[in-house]
């Protein structure tokens, strides 16, 4: 069996429910041949290159970042993250940190650590009076893992206080997913390489392609 080391940045936010959708996405026919280890990160010694991937949940990206400064995650996480060798994944404000540039960013707010070459708008969709679940579209299906899961182009998003990618600023990101309205098509799923974020929540939900795609990514990586 192929063996998988993931960490879930316990700082804030679902990952309780992140280790869980991990877990039974790691069953799915086309995953069943991994040996998957799930993680908690709290400090920066286990950051250790025995990780084979990261996830960044959602929360509050200013808790999340004044928690991080305080303490000293900031600069190896991002050395982490950066090494090009490990494949990371931010959900909500995870989105907002691996993004290179940040609109209406709280002075002295988050920190930045980097990643993706877009621009990320906080707070798109308002506040937390204004969360919601909407039918997100996949493009070409370019998350779903096993053709037998019954995965339709459209999957059912969790938005709470969400993100949403405003720009992208290279060719070499791959957008994974859309809000589309009568306004027009909002990005909410973007990829470049090995990293990856989402607006809105998949670990809320009983749909397993994302953590699946998560974990393909890493299999990719690791051949």
């Amino acid at each position: 069996m192929q063996k998988i080391t993931v960490g879930v940045l316990g700082i804030q936010g679902a990952f309780l429910e992140h280790k869980v959708a991990l877990l039974r996405a790691s069953k799915i026919a086309s995953l069943s041949g991994i040996d998957l280890e799930i993680r908690d990160i709290r400090t920066s010694d286990q950051l250790s290159t025995e990780l084979d991937g990261l996830i960044i949940p959602g929360g509050e990206s200013t808790t999340m970042s004044i928690m991080m400064k305080k303490s000293h995650f900031e600069t190896p996480l991002k050395e982490w993250v950066h090494s090009g060798s490990h494949v990371v994944w931010g959900t909500c404000a995870g989105m907002i940190l691996l993004a290179e540039k940040i609109e209406h960013q709280k002075e002295g707010g988050q920190i930045k650590i980097g990643g993706l070459d877009v621009t990320v708008s906080r707070n798109f969709f308002g506040r937390q009076i204004n969360s919601f679940e909407a039918d997100v579209m996949v493009p070409d299906g370019s998350v779903v893992v096993d053709p037998l899961d019954g995965a339709t182009d459209s999957y059912r998003g969790v938005f709470i206080r969400a993100p949403a990618v405003t720009s992208l600023h290279s060719p070499k990101v791959k957008i994974l997913a859309t809000l589309d309205s009568s306004d027009g098509s909002t990005i909410v799923g973007v990829q470049q390489g090995n990293i990856m974020a989402t607006a809105f929540h998949p670990e809320l939900t009983d749909d397993l392609r994302w953590h699946a795609h998560f974990l393909s990514l890493i299999l990719k990586a690791k051949c």
